[in-house]
């Protein structure tokens, strides 16, 4: 038998704030960490672990407000999402043309996965090919991408803005703006999750004491 992931609503809710707290706490905590690192390596692994938590806890808001998926598949899903939001930065390698950590992070320019113009478009094409060619799980897929891609770019532009292709980059965001628009994140995410129609999605949770 399948355990269903049914939480009370005053659970929801208690979780949801819960949640929002330690996404800001993460952020705010792991750059402080790589801030103050001085060994290259260990700043690239606080880096790099901060995008892969933020990234798995803006699903687990995701999951905690949706019903009918199993344990195992919630944390298959946010492994899932922490890994895409993680392995994003391998892009730097990829255009450094080099395994030297040196090499990956003293790029001239942003290598093509911090372009926030491809997840969009990436999602978008998903999104229209789960409808034509009616595969309901890309619906999910395209979502969890778009998470962990946004997340992740959020991050980025307090140093160097949004990259968007063609228009170019946005000035950078306020430190705290970026705090702000990570908790924001799932709450967006979660509305596209009911605006797409995920099969079997039913939102449970829109404020303390109403459920739907």
């Amino acid at each position: 038998m399948v355990s269903l992931w049914l939480p009370h609503p005053s659970t929801i809710f208690a979780l949801n704030h819960y949640i929002l707290a330690l996404l800001a706490l993460t952020s705010i905590t792991g750059d402080y960490i790589v801030s103050h690192t001085k060994l290259h390596l260990f700043q690239a692994l606080f880096d790099n672990a901060t995008h892969a938590t933020v990234g798995g806890l803006s699903w687990l808001y995701v999951c905690v407000n949706y019903k009918n998926r199993s344990h195992l598949q919630t944390l298959l899903e946010i492994a899932a999402c922490a890994g895409v939001a993680s392995l994003i930065d391998v892009d730097h390698f990829v255009s450094a043309r080099s395994f030297r950590l040196k090499d990956a992070t003293s790029l001239s320019k942003r290598p093509p996965l911090h372009c926030s113009t491809f997840p969009v478009i990436f999602c978008l094409g998903l999104l229209l090919l789960s409808y034509v060619c009616q595969v309901e799980v890309w619906k999910k897929v395209s979502l969890i991408v778009l998470t962990a891609f946004v997340s992740h770019h959020t991050r980025d532009a307090t140093r160097r803005g949004f990259w968007v292709y063609p228009f170019g980059s946005t000035p950078p965001i306020p430190y705290y703006g970026y705090v702000g628009l990570t908790c924001l994140i799932p709450f967006v995410v979660c509305e596209l999750y009911r605006v797409v129609k995920v099969e079997g999605a039913r939102f449970h949770f829109v404020s303390k004491g109403s459920v739907i």
